[in-house]
């Protein structure tokens, strides 16, 4: 898994550097769900990525596809039994490594839209940080902090809801820390500019 990430990193940089290829990525529609997916979570995938291209300073840049064959990422929407927040898997891309990031579709108890979409966004963004190369953190305060470490569930999707008063606030808040976004900077290759 650690030189899957690496390569999926080190692909999506070199892409990025090389201004002749871009990182492509295809979303699900939402018409081919069964749990509680709508139009509107495709740009809560979009956002995630747009975020990641923010943080890297202008060194990563994200294309969506039309055709899911031939995108190195792929964001699937979890199936509402499947126990995951989401993840992120390994797969072939025409002979390059990829990555399907598998996303629930959570339905928090309550009617606060807000907070849904905080989850689905930040589970976008979490997994799209595995797919590029991003491992998990033992620190609460950063996207790649994983729950195998403790930490309280409701807190950590509730102090980010905390930060919105629209939907539009989301595009607006990346939800990365200080730390996340050097840990992408970092992971880019050296030779790559800055």
């Amino acid at each position: 898994m650690k030189n899957f990430l690496r390569s999926v990193s080190l692909l999506c940089f070199t892409a990025a550097a090389a201004h002749a290829a871009d990182t492509t990525f295809w979303i699900e529609p939402c018409t081919v769900m069964r749990a509680a997916c709508d139009a509107g979570d495709a740009d809560l995938a979009r956002w995630a990525l747009e975020a990641w291209a923010k943080a890297s300073g202008g060194q990563l840049h994200f294309v969506e596809v039309k055709d899911r064959k031939n995108a190195l990422l792929r964001v699937l929407w979890a199936d509402k039994d499947s126990g995951l927040y989401g993840e992120a898997v390994t797969i072939n891309v025409n002979g390059h490594r990829g990555s399907e990031l598998h996303i629930l579709i959570a339905e928090p108890p309550g009617k606060d839209r807000l907070l849904r979409d905080t989850i689905v966004y930040l589970t976008c963004l979490h997994e799209s940080g595995h797919a590029l190369g991003l491992r998990h953190t033992a620190v609460f305060a950063d996207i790649m902090y994983s729950f195998q470490f403790g930490g309280d569930i409701d807190e950590y999707f509730g102090r980010y809801r905390r930060r919105l008063t629209t939907r539009a606030d989301i595009r607006q808040n990346s939800g990365m820390s200080p730390a996340d976004r050097d840990a992408l900077l970092e992971s880019i290759p050296k030779g790559v500019p800055r």
